[in-house]
């Protein structure tokens, strides 16, 4: 099993690249409780325990009362809970057992602080980023973050969950990825990079499903851009990769009628229903 990390699910274009790659090979992009937990603090709840979150209640209840940068926190926050809840989006929540929660507790209690440079050894069982690493090995499963090795040491955890896997209860292997070069692995093949490259075009699809095709590459050519000029976790080598995809395919266009030909599309559809979605020209400038 494939999960991602809180940082590439908060970037609108990372998310939904990881959306559309997992879409057109029929599955939904998946996070542990935990990533849940960070992207919908008053949301989560509900996908734990059932009915309706304290994000649903507060838009529902206080709105005249509630700031708007408080709404607009919340909107995001009841886009998540009512994405986890739709089994048509491209959105999931792998949830924990009990035999796994204890895992989880034992795996925080003992993991080696090293594995998390600037926090103090009794702040870790506190520690988000440490129930995340915690919660993915108790799931069995392998995590896609951003490469950043200041808050959680990739190469020490993996270290430690393959020496300790065995006597915890976990499979004693590698657990954390860093998304960019695992992209960049995947597409080397050719109808991996095709892949990658449709993935583009439903991350950047015009709000008209019947765009023409020219606009609708313009507009991946453009949202990739800038999202490799980005700050922060972006996905710079698969960008790369992307962009060069596309400007070296025998025939785009035709790319991107196979593309559509595949709507409804659960990522598109999903980014539509996100309350940031803009609802401007059907077509991109030129």
């Amino acid at each position: 099993m494939i999960v991602v990390d809180t940082s590439e699910l908060k970037r609108p274009t990372q998310r939904k690249l990881h959306a559309a790659w997992w879409e057109l090979q029929k599955q939904r992009v998946r996070a542990p409780l935990a990533v849940a937990r960070e992207l919908a603090p008053d949301g989560v709840q509900s996908i734990e325990l059932g009915g309706e979150s304290p994000a649903e209640r507060a838009l529902r209840t206080g709105l005249g009362g509630l700031s708007p940068t408080r709404v607009e926190q919340l909107r995001q926050q009841v886009w998540w809970v009512q994405e986890w809840r739709n089994p048509s989006s491209p959105y999931e929540v792998v949830t924990l057992s009990t035999a796994q929660q204890r895992m989880v507790d034992d795996i925080l209690e003992e993991i080696d602080p090293r594995c998390f440079p600037r926090t103090d050894s009794d702040d870790i069982v506190d520690l988000p980023d440490a129930r995340i690493v915690a919660e993915s090995l108790a799931i069995g499963a392998k995590m896609l973050l951003t490469s950043n090795m200041r808050t959680i040491d990739r190469v020490e955890v993996n270290e430690w969950a393959i020496a300790n896997g065995k006597r915890l209860g976990f499979k004693p292997e590698d657990v954390l990825y860093p998304a960019d070069a695992t992209l960049v692995e995947w597409t080397r093949s050719e109808e991996g990079l095709e892949r990658w490259i449709q993935a583009g075009l439903l991350a950047c699809w015009p709000r008209n499903d019947q765009a023409k095709p020219r606009d609708v590459i313009h507009a991946t050519r453009s949202g990739i851009e800038a999202m490799r000029r980005g700050t922060g976790g972006k996905l710079v080598t698969a960008a790369e990769r992307l962009l060069n995809g596309i400007e070296q395919h025998p025939n785009p266009i035709a790319l991107v009628e196979r593309t559509r030909a595949t709507f409804p599309s659960p990522t598109v559809e999903s980014d539509r229903r996100h309350p940031t979605y803009s609802h401007g020209p059907a077509s991109p400038g030129r």
